[in-house]
């Protein structure tokens, strides 16, 4: 290949990516006070209804929580938020490492708030609460009780999330009623979901968005009748170092998430079935 041809294919491949900024880090809070304008940088990993690309742009409810932030904060402070989408990361542990060792990047999925996690990274208030639940291949027995799924489910594996809460709930059920079962761990719920689709013998724990998200692209799944426990809550993530915690607060409040624009959000973006479970 040409020197010249090569410049046409590399300028071709820069063309094809407009949906990132070539800014990889935002501004502070802080600068964005003193300047009365400035950059907050979103990395993010999709995940259906709250964060995904259509049409080469992120769509979804998160997207629309971030531009009410931007609203809110021109309304109180007088100051302009430009924001940024720098990057991407399907694997949720490179995802959460990536805003941990960042100067300035705001995460935004479906990240739990754990205490784990507060040691090493800030949380925004929760912007949603977000039901665990149990999915099996649609064809697998209907399980009602923890205590029926070693009998029901006899000959299954767990497979969860590596690096998610989900691990919690899987040694609730290897502690009350499987003490033997075999688990092992996907790197996304993309991985996770085409190993249930391709062997009705695989089992997982996934939050309620991924069972929207999966239910919306028909795969083959069923959500069994089990309570797991009070819902996850989640939140955006941020650096430790990073300022950006103040305005979150003053912004992401109960009364933000009570109120009729934002369960209007919910409903569009994620179902009126995730509106009917949301707390």
């Amino acid at each position: 290949m040409t020197i010249k041809n090569l410049s046409v294919v590399l300028g071709l491949l820069l063309c094809s990516y407009p949906l990132f900024s070539q800014r990889t880090e935002g501004d502070t809070w802080a600068k964005v006070k003193a300047n009365g304008s400035g950059t907050l940088a979103i990395y993010y990993s999709e995940q259906g209804g709250l964060m995904e690309d259509v049409n080469g742009k992120p769509e979804g409810l998160c997207v629309e929580i971030l531009k009410d932030f931007v609203e809110f904060v021109q309304k109180k402070y007088n100051k302009k938020i430009n924001l940024q989408y720098v990057g991407k990361e399907a694997v949720f542990t490179d995802f959460l490492t990536t805003v941990q060792k960042s100067n300035n990047l705001l995460g935004v999925t479906n990240v739990t708030i754990t205490e784990e996690r507060k040691k090493v990274l800030k949380f925004t208030p929760p912007f949603i609460s977000n039901p665990v639940v149990l999915l099996t291949h649609k064809d697998a027995p209907t399980v009602n009780s923890l205590e029926e799924l070693p009998k029901k489910l006899q000959g299954f594996t767990a497979e969860i999330l590596g690096g998610s809460t989900h691990q919690k709930y899987v040694n609730k059920i290897k502690k009350e009623v499987w003490p033997n079962l075999a688990v092992t761990y996907g790197a996304s719920e993309t991985e996770i979901f085409k190993k249930i689709t391709a062997s009705s013998k695989v089992f997982t724990i996934l939050d309620f968005t991924e069972f929207v998200n999966a239910n919306r692209k028909r795969v083959p799944i069923k959500k069994q009748n089990i309570d797991l426990g009070d819902p996850d809550q989640l939140a955006f993530v941020m650096p430790k170092q990073s300022d950006w915690d103040e305005p979150w607060k003053e912004f992401l409040t109960d009364e933000y998430r009570k109120s009729p624009q934002y369960r209007k959000k919910v409903s569009d973006h994620m179902g009126m079935a995730f509106l009917s479970v949301l707390k």
